[in-house]
C-alpha cells in the first residue's frame, strides 16, 4: 500500500495560482502548512496481512517568486498479523513555474530506514514538446503526451471546473512521483457543500461556512488496459484549496488522512 500512497502524492495536494492557458478567472488559494493524522479505515479485500496503519502527514504549500513549492512528508507504521511492524517514511518536494513551463521533482521512500526509492528530475515544455528528464534513479528522458498537465495546472483547471458546476474532469497529469511517466486521472466532482456550523470537530472549526466539494480521483497508468484504476483517492476540497480529509483506496487497503492542525502562510514578496 505504501507504493499507492506514495504515487498519490499530488492527489492530497490542492494548489492554485493565477490561471494560465487563457482561463478567464484566477483561483486564489491560501499558502499553508497542514498536519494530518493517518489511519486505516477499511480492507476492501482479505488479500492483505496488514491489521492497522497509523502515522502522520505534513503538507506545505508555499508561493515563491516565479512559482509554487510543495513539500510533503509522511511517516507511517503498518502493523501485520504476525506482529511485525513496517516503518515507512516518504517525502515529495516540487517546484512548478507559474506559467507551467518548468517543473522540478524529488521523491524518496524509506522502509525501516533503508532507502528504497530516490527519484529526481525536471520536466519542461517547449511549444508542443513536453519532456521529463530524470537524474535518478537513472538518467533517462521521457516524452510526455501532448496536452499533459503538471499538478498545479491540473488543480487550477479542476477547481475552476468545480466552481462552474462541472462534474466530470478527465486529464493526463505528470507529477514526477514515479518513473512511469504520466497518468490518466478521471475526476468526479460532487455537488458543492457548505461546511456546517454545528460541528464539534476541531479540524472542521476553521472552515465553518466555507464551500467545499467532495472529489474523487480514479488514477490509471497510461497504456494499461485494466478496467479497474490503479487506485482511487477521494477528498473534501475547500474553495481556498485546503483539504479537510482524504481517503486512498488501492483495492486492498483504505487509508484516511484527517486534518488536525493548519498554519496559514504568507506569500513571498518578489
Amino acid at each position: 500500500m505504501e507504493g499507492k500512497v506514495r504515487t498519490s502524492a499530488y492527489f492530497v495536494i490542492a494548489l492554485g495560482v493565477c490561471a494560465p492557458f487563457g482561463l478567464e478567472a484566477a483561483v486564489e488559494l491560501q499558502p499553508h502548512r497542514a498536519y494530518y493524522s493517518v489511519s486505516m479505515v477499511g480492507r476492501p479485500t482479505l488479500n492483505t496481512n496488514v491489521t492497522e496503519v497509523r502515522g502522520t502527514m505534513m503538507l506545505e504549500l508555499n508561493k515563491v517568486c516565479g512559482g509554487w513549492t510543495v513539500q510533503q512528508l509522511s511517516e507511517i507504521r503498518r502493523y501485520h498479523d504476525d506482529d511485525t511492524v513496517e516503518h515507512i517514511r516518504w517525502g515529495y518536494v516540487t517546484f512548478e513555474a507559474d506559467d507551467g513551463s518548468h517543473f522540478m521533482f524529488n521523491t524518496f521512500r524509506k522502509t525501516d530506514e533503508e532507502l528504497v526509492e530516490d527519484i529526481r528530475g525536471t520536466a519542461g515544455k517547449k511549444g508542443k514538446l513536453i519532456e521529463a528528464f530524470y537524474q535518478k534513479p537513472k538518467k533517462m528522458t521521457l516524452r510526455l503526451p501532448e496536452g499533459v498537465l503538471f499538478p498545479i495546472q491540473h488543480t487550477i483547471a479542476l477547481l475552476k471546473a468545480a466552481e462552474e458546476g462541472g462534474h466530470m474532469f478527465p486529464q493526463i497529469v505528470f507529477d514526477g512521483s514515479t518513473t512511469e511517466g504520466a497518468s490518466q486521472i478521471n475526476t468526479f466532482i460532487g455537488a458543492q457543500k457548505i461546511a456546517a456550523g454545528n460541528s464539534a470537530s476541531k479540524e472542521d472549526r476553521p472552515f465553518v461556512g466555507q464551500p467545499f466539494w467532495p472529489v474523487r480521483f480514479s488514477v490509471y497508468g497510461l497504456g494499461k488496459t485494466d478496467y479497474e484504476p490503479d487506485y482511487v483517492t477521494t477528498q473534501d476540497l475547500l474553495s481556498n484549496g485546503i483539504i479537510k480529509k482524504y481517503v486512498i483506496d488501492d483495492g486492498t487497503l483504505k487509508i484516511q488522512g484527517v486534518l488536525e492542525r493548519i498554519e496559514l502562510l504568507s506569500k513571498d514578496e518578489c
